[in-house]
């Protein structure tokens, strides 16, 4: 099952299978079972609550920038992705410039330089107008299915959030920790995750 990649029914990770088992949950995978339906994802990962920003997830293999989305069991991973022109999908690379950089996308930006500031490809969670919050998506799971490189952390899994400086890393049990990379502006990832993690309590409590 070399370069196969598929959605893990265990941990609902998109994943490379080695030894026909899950590289994140050792879990074995079942190529003859279908994938959940729509209506089990949306139970299992609950109602979506706020977008936490730009993240990049430590891997070589698949998809890796994109945005962290939290709801009330847990945390998705959507991977920004645009199509090439054979059809087949292709991460986008992060957009995040370094605190020097002068054009940063205002009014007193050149324009010509503006392909240096965009991504190529699809842009996701990007507000209509400037200054309206973003849209958080409500297909959460068409999404996960639909999305190579996509992943959903169960939020009774995670044990701990811990950062140093831009790095953020969730450790979760009985399955492998996730290593991310803060791709925010004001490198707030961490501190939004801890909110989620608090307002998805709170939520869960009054059900």
């Amino acid at each position: 099952m070399q370069n196969l990649i598929v959605l893990c029914q265990q941990c609902f990770s998109w994943i490379e299978p080695q030894s026909e088992l899950c590289p994140d949950c050792a879990c074995p995978v079942d190529l003859n079972q279908p994938d959940p339906d729509l209506g089990t994802l949306a139970r299992i990962m609950g109602t979506p609550l706020m977008i936490l920003g730009a993240a990049r997830v430590e891997r070589s293999s698949l998809p890796s920038f994109g945005e962290l989305i939290g709801t009330t069991e847990g945390v998705v991973f959507l991977p920004r992705l645009h199509r090439r022109l054979n059809g087949a999908w292709e991460g986008v690379a992060s957009t995040r410039l370094p605190r020097w950089w002068p054009f940063r996308g205002d009014h007193t930006s050149p324009k010509f330089l503006d392909w240096l500031r965009r991504p190529t490809g699809v842009k996701v969670f990007e507000p209509t107008k400037e200054g309206e919050p973003e849209q958080i998506p409500t297909s959460l799971p068409e999404r996960l299915l639909d999305s190579p490189g996509a992943f959903f952390v169960e939020r009774r899994f995670i044990r701990t959030i811990s950062a140093r400086k831009r790095i953020v890393k969730l450790d979760r049990s009985p399955f492998r920790s996730i290593t991310l990379v803060d791709e925010t502006e004001d490198c707030s990832l961490c501190a939004t995750l801890n909110s989620l993690v608090l307002r998805a309590a709170r939520a869960s409590s009054r059900v």
